[in-house]
């Protein structure tokens, strides 16, 4: 969670499995395009239908123009489910750290 006290960022590390959905916006939406690069959006959809979470190319296009799609929202706020950030950081050869820059990939052992 990132939280703002008195001018200063508070950064608190969670369990990604007590994330539901991520906030998406402009730089997540560039890093997407960029990491897609000359593979269409239809390629992408094929391979999360081949890792086991399908993303329809519409959706990755409203993803790739969150602006325009998140006005159609009440929210004005798009959010992409955890489950669709990891398929597609599967099928682009990224992790998390990619889409958001402030987050940190740390392995426990419990």
């Amino acid at each position: 969670m990132l939280a703002s006290n008195n001018g200063r960022k508070m950064i608190t590390m969670i369990d990604i499995e007590h994330i539901a959905t991520f906030k998406w916006g402009n730089f997540q939406a560039e890093k997407l395009a960029q990491l897609r690069g000359n593979m269409s959006r239809r390629q992408l959809e094929q391979i999360t239908v081949e890792l086991g979470q399908k993303v329809a190319h519409q959706y990755i296009q409203q993803l790739e123009q969150p602006d325009y799609y998140a006005t159609r929202l009440k929210s004005g706020t798009l959010t992409v489910s955890t489950e669709v950030v990891n398929v597609l950081c599967q099928a682009l050869n990224a992790d998390i750290t990619d889409f958001f820059d402030t987050a940190k990939i740390v392995t426990v052992v419990a």
